[in-house]
């Protein structure tokens, strides 16, 4: 395929459902690269990396790479049913009336919005904070229980992989029944690609949640390791 048929790159900048994983800030530097050679515009979907969830407003501050065009949504108005495109002047070239939303120029949803950004900014260092620390401790598990593959993520968007210690490969049954036998301990995990955890919990949330969360955790694979015996 020619360059000149690819109008643009449409990635996430920390992929989501596919198992919260980041990208190298080569990988993203080269794709801004070759965008930049061919004329093609690099699109982020930020729907759920974007405002506040890595610890910065947008997950791309964290590489310094930066798109022609964002899409973020969900956070941005706190629940409030609201979209938004944010690209560079030179991409917002269409004429009126080109581009409509179903959610478009509501000024509840508009005004959630605002509030929700100014109160995101004041909570960042605190998401950046506890992001680094919860990894840690994630960290430290992981030399207890191998069976911990991978723990990545920024923020407040955290994945804690699970793989076959010997064979390296994804334990799909084990994330679901960590995911049920926490549930029923109090604790709300979600899966995410072949056999990732995420954690992405409100931005409110501090150390003593983490540690609750943590210990559930904790509890759950004692109990899962008897049964798959790794």
């Amino acid at each position: 395929m020619s360059p000149k048929e690819v109008a643009a790159f449409v990635l996430e900048p920390v992929l989501g459902e596919g198992g919260y994983v980041p990208p190298t800030k080569f990988f993203l530097k080269s794709l801004r690269r070759i965008c930049d050679e061919h004329g093609i515009l690099l699109v982020y979907d930020e729907v759920q990396s974007g405002v506040g969830r890595t610890g910065q407003m947008y997950a791309s501050e964290h590489y310094g790479v930066y798109p022609d065009v964002y899409c973020t949504a969900k956070g941005l108005a706190s629940g409030m049913p609201l979209g938004a495109i944010v690209a560079k002047e030179s991409v917002m070239t269409w004429g009126r009336g080109t581009h409509g939303s179903t959610y478009g120029g509501n000024p509840v949803a508009c005004a959630a919005s605002l509030a929700t950004l100014k109160i995101v900014e004041g909570l960042l260092p605190h998401v950046r904070q506890n992001g680094e620390i919860v990894i840690g401790k994630l960290r430290k598990l992981q030399e207890r229980f191998p069976v911990i593959g991978n723990v990545r993520g920024f923020g407040y968007m955290i994945g804690i992989e699970f793989n076959n210690p010997k064979t390296k490969a994804a334990i799909h049954d084990y994330m679901e029944d960590l995911e049920i036998l926490s549930f029923k301990k109090g604790v709300l995990l979600l899966g995410c690609g072949a056999s990732t955890i995420r954690l992405a919990p409100p931005l409110i949330v501090g150390q003593h949640e983490f540690d609750i969360m943590l210990g559930t955790l904790e509890e759950c694979m004692v109990e899962l390791n008897k049964k798959y015996r790794y």
